[in-house]
C-alpha cells in the first residue's frame, strides 16, 4: 500500500481535482492574474456590518490591472467604507491582457531529492538490474494537488517518518546483487575494491567521486569485506559501499552547488537532463560526455537532450508529465449508476487511449496544437461504441475521429468530468482553464450547494446557469460556465447529442483570451481558437519548465515562458522543440536562486 504525507488538502483544492458526487465549483469573485498588481488600499471593513462585501477591499489588480475592483459598501452595513480602488495593478490580468497565472513559491532549492520512480529506475540503471526492485512501492508518496507534479521540491522530502525506507531499501537491493559472487560481476565486472568504489561510486553518485570519498569508501570496503558469510571478502566489501551509497545524499539528491546565476557543471547538467527527460540516473556514456565537455554550452546541451528525447524512456517519462497535468489517474474513481453504454471495463480502456494519445502527440513531433485539435483518436470496443467508429480486435487503437477535435472532446475526458450521464460543466471548464489556459481561479465558496435535479424542460445549461448566477463574479459567468457549455453537446460518458431534456443544445459562448475576447459556437470553434492563441502554448510551456526545473514558475520567469510559448506556436511547433529551447535557456542551465 502507498503511503502519503500526513497532509489533508484544503477542501476547495480537493473539489476542484476531483469530480463530485452532486456538488457544485462555486466559487468567489477572484481571478488571480498572471501579477495580481500591487495590493489595493481600500478598506477590510470590520464596523461595515453584515452587507455582501462590508466594504469591500481595493483589490489586487486581479481583472483589468487597474488597481482591482474597488469594493462597495455593505448594503445592510451603516459604515463599510468602500475601497479606494487600491493602487494600480501594474501587471494584472485584464481581457486583452496575458492570461497565464506566474504565481508561485518555488523554494529554489540546491537539494532535490530523487522522486520514487526516479529512485526506482536509477537503482535498477546502476545496479545493471533487468527489472524494478519494487523497493519504492513502500516509500512516502507525494500528496496529488498540492502542486502541478509531484517532482516538486515542495512535496519531495526526506523527513523523520521515511528515511528509514531509504535505509531498508538500500540494504535489500544490496543483498540482492551481493548474493554470490557471480551476482556482483553483473554490476562491475572487477575484482579490484578501487576499480569498484570508482565505477560504481561515478554512476551513483553522478560524478567522479573525489580523493577524499574514494579514501573513505576504500576504508568502509575493507570492514565489510571482513564481515562473516559465504562471500568473498570482495563481494562482501562490495555488499557495505553499495549500501551506503545508496544512503548517501549524494545519490538521493540531485545537487546544484554553483551560486545563483553560475552555470551548471557538466555532471549536473547530465543528471537534470537524463533524470527530466528519462526519468532516471546519466548513463555511463551521458557521463563520459559529462567529462568531455559535451554539455557545457547551451548548444552542446541541446545536442545532448536531443538524442535523450528519442530514448524510449523519454516517452514514458512525458507521459508521466502529460498523466499529471490531465489528471488521468483520476480515471480510476469514475463511478456511474445505471448509465445506458457504461461499464467499468471503460476505466482500462480510457486509461490507454488517454497515455496512447500523448504518446502519439509526443513520438510524432507533434505539439500543443494538436493537443487541442487533431481527430486522431484511440480507442477499444468500449469506447469505439461511443465514438460510433469501428475497431478490430480487442486492443485499444488508433482511430480517425473526424467529428471531435483534440483531447478534451475525447470520451476519457468527458467521461471523467461527468456527473452520472450528465455533464459537469463546472468542472469541465475549470479543468480547461487551469490546465490549458493556466487561469488561476479563486477558491470556491466555503459552503458548496448541491447540483439540483433538471426540472421539467431544463437544459443541464440552464440549471448551471440558475445554479451559478448568485456566485462569484466574473468566476462563473465569464470564465468557467462559457468554457464549460461549449462541451454540451456531449453527454456523461462523452456520446454526441443534438438535444437535451428535449431542447436544442446550446454551446455558444464568449472568453476574454489573452489575446482578447472572442466569440465561439461550439467545442471545434472553441479549441480552433485557443489552439492559434498564445495563452494555451505559453501555459504548456509553463508547466513542462515546472516539470523539468522540479519547481514553481513566477513572475520574474515570465519571459521565459514566453520564448517558449513563441516556439510552441510556431507553425510545426512541436513538444520536444519546446523542451529543446528550455535547455538552451538560462532559467535551465544555471542554478536560480541562493537557497539551500
Amino acid at each position: 500500500m502507498k503511503k502519503s504525507h500526513p497532509v489533508r488538502l484544503p477542501t476547495w483544492l480537493a473539489l476542484a481535482l476531483a469530480p463530485l458526487a452532486g456538488a457544485a465549483f462555486a466559487c468567489t469573485a477572484t481571478v488571480s492574474g498572471p501579477s495580481q498588481g500591487s495590493s489595493g488600499t481600500g478598506a477590510t471593513s470590520t464596523t461595515g456590518g453584515n452587507g455582501p462585501n462590508a466594504g469591500g477591499s481595493g483589490g489586487t489588480g486581479h481583472m483589468n490591472g487597474t488597481g482591482g475592483t474597488s469594493g462597495t459598501s455593505g448594503t445592510s452595513g451603516t459604515s463599510g467604507t468602500s475601497g479606494t480602488s487600491g493602487t494600480s495593478g501594474t501587471s494584472g490580468t485584464s481581457a486583452d491582457g496575458n492570461g497565464v497565472s506566474m504565481s508561485g513559491m518555488p523554494l529554489y532549492s540546491r537539494f532535490l531529492r530523487l522522486t520514487n520512480s526516479q529512485w526506482e529506475n536509477s537503482v535498477r540503471d546502476i545496479l545493471k538490474l533487468n527489472a524494478p526492485t519494487g523497493q519504492s512501492d513502500q516509500f512516502l508518496h507525494a500528496v496529488p494537488g498540492l502542486t502541478d507534479f509531484d517532482n516538486n521540491e515542495r512535496v519531495v522530502i526526506i523527513d523523520n517518518n521515511n528515511w528509514s525506507d531509504f535505509q531498508s531499501a538500500a540494504e535489500a537491493v544490496a543483498a540482492q546483487v551481493t548474493a554470490t559472487d557471480q551476482a556482483i560481476k553483473a554490476v562491475v565486472s572487477t575484482t579490484d575494491a578501487a576499480t569498484f568504489i570508482k565505477t560504481f561510486g561515478r554512476r551513483a553518485f553522478r560524478r567522479d567521486l573525489t580523493a577524499a570519498e574514494v579514501t573513505s569508501y576504500t576504508t568502509l570496503f575493507n570492514t565489510g569485506s571482513s564481515y562473516s558469510g559465504s562471500q568473498s571478502a570482495f563481494t562482501k566489501g562490495a555488499a557495505l559501499v553499495i549500501t551506503a551509497m545508496l544512503q548517501s545524499p549524494n545519490f538521493l539528491y540531485r545537487m546544484e552547488m554553483g551560486d545563483n546565476g553560475a552555470p551548471l557543471s557538466g555532471y549536473e547538467m547530465a543528471a537534470k537532463l537524463s533524470l527530466w527527460i528519462r526519468n532516471t540516473t546519466p548513463s555511463d556514456a551521458m557521463l563520459d560526455a559529462a567529462a568531455q565537455g559535451s554539455f557545457d554550452t547551451a548548444a552542446g546541451a541541446a545536442a545532448q537532450a536531443k538524442t535523450m528525447l528519442e530514448d524510449p524512456a523519454a516517452v514514458t517519462s512525458i507521459r508521466e508529465m502529460h498523466n499529471q497535468l490531465y489528471k488521468i489517474a483520476l480515471i480510476d474513481t469514475i463511478t456511474k449508476d445505471n448509465v445506458q453504454g457504461y461499464s467499468d471495463g471503460l476505466k482500462a480502456e480510457f486509461t490507454t487511449a488517454a497515455n496512447s494519445f500523448f504518446d502519439f502527440v509526443y513520438s510524432q513531433n507533434l505539439g500543443v496544437k494538436d493537443i487541442l485539435t487533431t481527430n486522431v483518436g484511440f480507442a477499444g470496443p468500449l469506447m469505439a461504441s461511443l465514438y460510433g467508429v469501428k475497431v478490430t480486435g480487442t486492443a485499444v487503437q488508433q482511430v480517425a475521429l473526424s467529428d471531435r477535435m483534440g483531447w478534451y472532446s475525447q470520451a476519457p475526458f468527458l467521461t471523467l468530468w461527468a456527473l452520472n450521464d450528465e455533464p459537469d460543466s463546472i468542472h469541465r471548464g475549470v479543468r480547461i482553464n487551469f490546465d490549458t489556459l493556466c487561469v488561476e481561479l479563486g477558491p470556491p465558496s466555503m459552503m458548496l450547494p448541491a447540483v439540483p435535479a433538471l426540472e421539467t424542460n431544463q437544459t443541464n445549461r440552464e440549471r448551471y446557469e440558475s445554479l451559478t448566477n448568485t456566485c462569484g463574479v466574473p468566476c462563473h459567468t465569464v470564465y468557467i460556465n462559457p468554457v464549460g457549455f461549449a462541451f454540451e453537446d456531449f453527454d456523461g460518458v462523452g456520446r454526441y447529442r443534438t438535444t437535451d431534456n428535449g431542447k436544442p443544445v446550446d454551446t455558444t459562448g464568449s472568453y476574454p483570451f489573452a489575446d482578447g475576447t472572442q466569440s465561439y459556437s461550439g467545442a471545434p470553434e472553441l479549441l480552433q481558437i485557443i489552439a492559434n492563441g498564445t495563452q494555451a502554448h505559453q501555459c504548456w510551456a509553463k508547466k513542462m519548465a515546472s516539470y523539468a526545473l522540479e519547481r514553481d514558475m513566477v513572475e520574474t520567469e515570465r519571459p521565459v515562458v514566453e520564448q517558449l510559448g513563441s516556439v510552441s506556436l510556431q507553425s510545426g511547433g512541436s513538444l520536444k522543440a519546446v523542451m529543446l529551447a528550455l535547455v538552451q535557456n538560462d532559467a535551465f542551465r544555471t542554478h536560480v536562486g541562493g537557497n539551500p
